[in-house]
């Protein structure tokens, strides 16, 4: 069967599914678009009905009905649960843009009495998410006690997929302009290093490179993403190896072990600025042109539509990062090395 196609005209045209149902405008914000998504999400029509509190059955005669007014199948049925098919995605992308507009529209509706809700969900990198996101929330939760946070740590490799899917308001993370889709609205410089003990042989360079690092006890964090093409490169010149003595998933289980002379790590300076501030730890950056001139920024996906609430966050986010960067609040390029 071909799929037909899913298109906005067609989600929301004005016509009735059969006799006494509602029209498709009614159908998308009705219960059977939290059922579609939920069950794309957790990849099982029964784990979709206990997280939503009813009945699979119920679940299960919505998405079939679903499926029999458009005329193809929106779910793959397996023996360990169900996947989206081509057709359903489609029409997960539109239903989670409706969803996200329709809590944007509530959201501006309700800063129309002067008060501020809603919910801002944020990805952050795993040092931001240990040092500065807290204090971020603290004061953001303070001034607009009716604003909820979700505040979640993503791998990298997921951050594209991440602020492209419509859930996420947006990123604080290093900034990649790979990235389809997303706006990088403010950018502060900073570098990736070598970060040691200061009594450790190589603290006292202005810069170090990768294969001088290889001949001391490294240590490195589980997903690599940045540095292994460039050390590909460089190894593949000079020749060396790069064998971690420690691996973890964890950034600060990383900071313990070089606190304790275990090997060098490698990482922008913002999550050990306090450590690196009381001279506990320095940054040494390294030398490779790809790693010395990226930066942290405030991502955004282009096309969401960004709700009041939202937009405090980001600004609030922007000047409390300049500060925590010690960067001029208006310097959205300033350096911070």
């Amino acid at each position: 069967m071909v799929a037909p196609a899913l298109s906005g005209s067609i989600i929301f045209r004005q016509r009735r599914c059969r006799k006494g149902s509602a029209p498709w405008e009614t159908l998308m914000h009705a219960a059977v678009l939290r059922y579609v998504d939920q069950v794309a999400r957790l990849g099982s029509i029964r784990r979709a009905a206990e997280a939503l509190n009813v009945a699979s059955s119920a679940v299960n005669r919505q998405i079939l009905k679903l499926e029999e007014d458009l005329g193809t199948p929106l779910f793959e049925r397996r023996r360990n649960g169900v996947v989206p098919t081509a057709a359903g995605e489609v029409l997960l992308r539109h239903i989670r843009d409706t969803m996200a507009d329709f809590q944007s529209v509530k959201a501006e509706m309700a800063g129309l009495s002067g008060v501020i809700t809603g919910h801002v969900r944020i990805i952050s990198l795993e040092s931001l998410a240990l040092r500065f996101m807290p204090r971020v929330i603290e004061e953001l939760s303070t001034a607009y006690p009716q604003v909820t946070f979700t505040v979640l740590v993503v791998n990298p490799s997921e951050v594209g997929e991440e602020l492209r899917s419509g859930r996420t308001d947006f990123g604080v993370l290093f900034t990649d302009r790979r990235f389809e889709g997303v706006q990088v609205t403010d950018t502060f410089a900073t570098c990736v290093g070598a970060v040691m003990r200061p009594d450790h042989p190589l603290a006292g360079r202005e810069s170090v490179t990768l294969t001088e690092c290889s001949k001391h006890p490294v240590v490195m964090l589980h997903d690599r993403w940045l540095l292994d093409a460039i050390m590909t490169t460089e190894f593949a010149q000079s020749g060396a190896k790069l064998e971690p003595r420690i691996v973890s998933n964890s950034i600060e289980f990383m900071r313990q072990v070089i606190l304790r002379n275990l090997g060098i790590g490698f990482f922008s300076p913002v999550g050990f600025l306090d450590e690196i501030r009381r001279g506990e730890l320095v940054h040494v950056p390294l030398a490779e042109p790809q790693l010395a001139g990226s930066g942290l920024g405030i991502l955004v996906p282009q096309h969401k539509r960004m709700t009041p609430s939202a937009r405090i966050a980001i600004n609030h986010v922007r000047d409390a990062l300049a500060k925590f960067l010690q960067v001029p609040a208006d310097a959205g390029d300033g350096s911070q090395r």
